[in-house]
């Protein structure tokens, strides 16, 4: 799998981001013609060389981005203009997603520091036609690089605005020694928006590396570093386990639909004979690392357990994307699953199957065996 893995521990912002996309390979030209998709014309890029010193007596060279204001914009600017802009826009609907997440969460944050509905929320520097273009820039360049997944270290923050904690909270974050803001909003929100900085293993295979440049020299060097490379994942998860021997088991559909919503990966429940030889069924959940606290209390509160066991397991995935087919039986969503690029797998989706075993009265296995055969020959 394609995928980045961006360096903000000594922060970052929106400017640094899109630089080191740049920097590691991003076409300046392809990034301009996609951004003409937006319904905005104030403005020109620019980008620059510059260099940064490090801690080690030298110094290391990087990209600038830079957008300049052509026609005044805004001073202030309401979070709903914003989000028409970018949905009046001829963006694919996925990139336009992305990149109102980011505003959502920025808009989140504002609203809570000042008190104030997102509905009804003036961003200031937020709203500035600079910020709008980095974060639309980084959005858009990930897809233009094909990335599928970005990492992210901890994030490196100092003196940072009240905006800037209300977003980071929950994610790991390294204290600096500076006298002024390392990290901006803007780049504490797109950070967290599109990476994973929950705890992982993986071997990740460096191709590229891109220098983002900030506008100051410090912390040493103010840059954001973006890798490009190819992992094969292997997640942490958790495993747990209960017994349970008094409980009606009309309610497990309604546990396993709770547990699923929440986030679990995968439920079972196994039947067997426990303790003084009752029926006893084992409930097994996988589940992120992440979504841990939450599965448990889940279990706790929709079932008559009383404790569960646990362990920290890892799980390697193969990269996967669902693509709809033409068949004689008419379109059907397909699974397929990738080991390094090659493809090692695909499955017809089961809703899809069965609407049509439904609405032609076919048997359910004999459809199977026909998208196959369609499958075979394509």
């Amino acid at each position: 799998m394609k995928a980045g893995y961006l360096d903000v521990s000594n922060g970052c912002a929106g400017d640094m981001l899109v630089g080191s996309l740049i920097d590691a390979g991003l076409n300046l030209n392809d990034l301009k013609k996609e951004l003409e998709k937006l319904p905005l014309k104030n403005y020109k890029i620019e980008v620059k060389k510059v260099e940064r010193d490090t801690n080690f007596g030298h110094k290391i060279e990087g990209t600038k981005f830079i957008v300049k204001e052509i026609e005044k914009w805004d001073d202030k600017t309401e979070y709903k203009k914003i989000i028409k802009i970018i949905e009046k826009s001829s963006f694919a609907n996925k990139i336009k997603k992305k990149i109102i997440k980011v505003f959502d969460i920025l808009a989140e944050a504002e609203s809570i520091i000042h008190k104030e509905k997102k509905e009804k929320l003036h961003f200031h520097q937020i709203g500035q036609i600079d910020a709008i273009i980095e974060i639309i820039s980084f959005i858009v360049g990930i897809e233009l690089l094909g990335i599928k997944k970005i990492f992210s270290s901890s994030v490196g923050i100092s003196n940072p605005a009240p905006v800037t904690c209300e977003i980071l909270k929950g994610i790991p974050v390294i204290f600096k020694n500076t006298d002024f803001e390392i990290t901006t909003p803007t780049g504490a929100a797109i950070t967290k928006a599109i990476t994973t900085f929950f705890p992982f293993s993986f071997n990740f295979y460096i191709e590229k590396v891109g220098y983002g440049a900030g506008m100051r020299e410090y912390p040493l060097p103010n840059m954001v570093k973006f890798f490009i490379g190819k992992v094969q994942e292997a997640e942490g998860i958790y495993i747990i386990e209960t017994n349970i021997d008094d409980m009606s088991p009309v309610l497990f559909s309604n546990l396993i639909d709770k547990l699923l919503k929440a986030g679990a990966l995968d439920v079972s429940i196994f039947q067997g004979i426990g303790k003084k030889n009752r029926p006893v069924f084992k409930i097994e959940i996988i589940c992120p690392e992440y979504k841990f606290k939450e599965i448990g209390k889940i279990l706790f509160k929709e079932s008559t357990t009383i404790g569960f066991r646990y362990r920290k397991e890892s799980r390697i995935i193969l990269e996967r994307e669902i693509k709809e087919i033409e068949t004689e039986l008419g379109k059907v969503r397909v699974k397929i699953s990738y080991l390094n690029g090659e493809k090692v797998n695909i499955s017809p989706e089961y809703e899809d199957c069965k609407k049509i075993s439904e609405e032609k009265n076919i048997p359910l296995k004999k459809i199977y065996q026909i998208i196959y055969k369609s499958l075979a020959t394509s």
